[in-house]
């Protein structure tokens, strides 16, 4: 014998409450009776703000001036316009902001206190549009690909023309110079379009990279004229280039179209005007920061890009290389940095950013020196490099960055120092106070909330005068409210750092 079950109203509460999607009942009046939790969330309305109101709340002007029509219809006819029918439809959040949503509406089988209802089911449908309008941008880009790539092969075979009888003229009339001038000026408009093909044929992906062994530095000394005159008065640019750059192998216009793709990044996060700068210098990377970049270990070019831009929030931050992902509206398509970071890829390399929203943005290259990642050895024992500034001592690290303050935490305590860490000054200031053992260094980030890491310093110099104090920061410019010690900004460890870097500077103050 089946067991029949009763629910009461709580019972029937609880299960509504338990469902993904948003749940709304309403009368033949359209007044919403009722609205679960998912519902709550979605629209951003308490249940108590909603209940006894019209739905046509939750929707633009533009449908809610229909919806009684529509629904005094069906009461009328049965027309099926909207009950019964599963369709996308835009809602309306508390807020203000508008959003795709997937809705179906049934009609309660019975009527309650005279009245007829009906349950709306609503589904918000963002990401599932966002993928779609990606996928069709996908779609696009690689439509306009293949065609671009179709009329540049016909585009060259056009060229090889011009260029074939240019030459000819060049030949034939020796001696008549406005013949010469007339042909060397077709001629030099011919490899123009030639160099324009190439890289639309890079683009199209038909033509691929060609990696040639090249000095940087004399990249961004030959596109520093082009970079000034883009960038225009407003902006200054700073070229610091490391002294006997080691050559590395990629593809020359690639890395020109990166260094001018992330100027003209920099530009739109500085509406303002300010400081692009490029600094370069070889770098050897040992074990310990291989497994930090994700790289193998060797000798390797940086090129750093910095701007005292807007910069960005840590939620940014983690999806600017994502295909499509742009923070500039209809105005970006969201593929320049993830044609940069497939670039440096593709060369063996990674690319790494540091920021913080108002200071500013420093993007991180490494390319790998030609000819080949070798091992590095320090001795006959192939000590890592980073193993020769093992030490001993107490150390306080502060970063309000959770994924730095734990890395620096980690090398510094796998290479024998005493670690304690805060993730904030106020904090870092109160395990001090607790703490018994001697502090040797402390090691704190200069931007934070609350108190910056200047306004520490000032106050650990005074409490604990024998304290070694050493700052870092991604930012040059950032001097903080109180800086009492000039010395300590001069000497700032600037991020990003490697770890041999950290374990050097930290090795000659404990020592000192």
């Amino acid at each position: 014998m089946t067991q029949q079950l009763s629910l009461d109203e709580k019972d029937v509460r609880d299960i509504l409450n338990g469902m993904v999607d948003g749940v709304i009942t309403i009368n033949d009046k359209g007044t919403i009776l009722s609205f679960n939790q998912s519902a709550e969330s979605m629209f951003g309305y308490d249940g108590s703000e909603v209940v006894g109101k019209n739905v046509s709340m939750l929707m633009p002007a533009s449908d809610g001036d229909h919806h009684d029509e529509y629904l005094k219809r069906y009461m009328d006819s049965g027309e099926a316009h909207i009950i019964g029918i599963g369709r996308n439809v835009t809602a309306l959040r508390k807020n203000g902001e508008s959003f795709p949503m997937r809705l179906s509406v049934i009609e309660y089988p019975a009527r309650i206190e005279g009245e007829r209802w009906f349950i709306a089911s609503c589904l918000d449908i963002t990401l599932q549009k966002r993928q779609e309008d990606q996928l069709k941008q996908s779609m696009k880009m690689e439509a306009l690909g293949k065609l671009t790539g179709g009329i540049s092969h016909d585009y060259n075979n056009v060229l090889g023309i011009i260029l074939g009888y240019a030459g000819l003229l060049l030949q034939r009339c020796p001696d008549d110079p406005i013949v010469q001038d007339y042909a060397k000026e077709i001629k030099h408009a011919g490899e123009r379009g030639k160099d324009l093909t190439q890289k639309l044929l890079t683009f199209s992906r038909v033509q691929p990279e060609l990696a040639e062994s090249i000095d940087i530095n004399e990249v961004l000394s030959e596109n520093s004229k082009m970079l000034e005159k883009m960038l225009t008065a407003q902006f200054k640019l700073t070229l610091t280039l490391g002294d006997k750059l080691w050559p590395v192998l990629i593809d020359k216009g690639c890395l020109e179209d990166a260094i001018l793709n992330m100027s003209i990044n920099a530009m739109h996060a500085m509406p303002e005007g300010g400081e692009l700068k490029f600094t370069t210098a070889n770098v050897e990377i040992g074990a310990l920061d291989a497994q930090v970049l994700d790289v193998e270990k060797g000798d390797y070019v940086k090129l750093s890009i910095a701007d005292t831009g807007t910069g960005m929030s840590e939620e940014v931050r983690q999806h600017i290389f994502e295909p499509f992902y742009t923070t500039k509206a209809d105005k970006g398509t969201g593929l320049g940095l993830s044609q940069v970071y497939g670039f440096v890829n593709k060369a063996g390399g990674v690319i790494r950013v540091y920021s913080e929203p108002g200071q500013g943005t420093c993007f991180s290259i490494y390319i790998p020196r030609d000819g080949g990642i070798e091992t590095i050895t320090t001795d006959d024992e192939q000590l890592d490099e980073s193993d020769k500034y093992r030490g001993s001592g107490s150390i306080m690290i502060v970063d309000d960055d959770k994924a730095i303050l734990e890395l620096n935490k980690k090398i510094l305590s796998t290479h024998g120092y005493t670690v304690m860490s805060a993730a904030s000054a106020k904090q870092a200031l109160e395990l001090l106070e607790k703490e018994d053992t001697i502090v040797d260094l402390l090691l704190s980030d200069v931007i934070m909330p609350d108190m910056d890491g200047f306004e520490l310093a000032h106050i650990i110099s005074h409490i604990y005068p024998n304290m070694k104090i050493q700052l870092c920061s991604g930012f040059t410019e950032h001097k903080g409210k109180t800086v009492t010690n000039e010395d300590l900004y001069k000497n700032i460890l600037h991020k990003p750092f490697t770890a041999t870097d950290l374990l050097k500077r930290v090795s000659e103050l404990v020592k000192s």
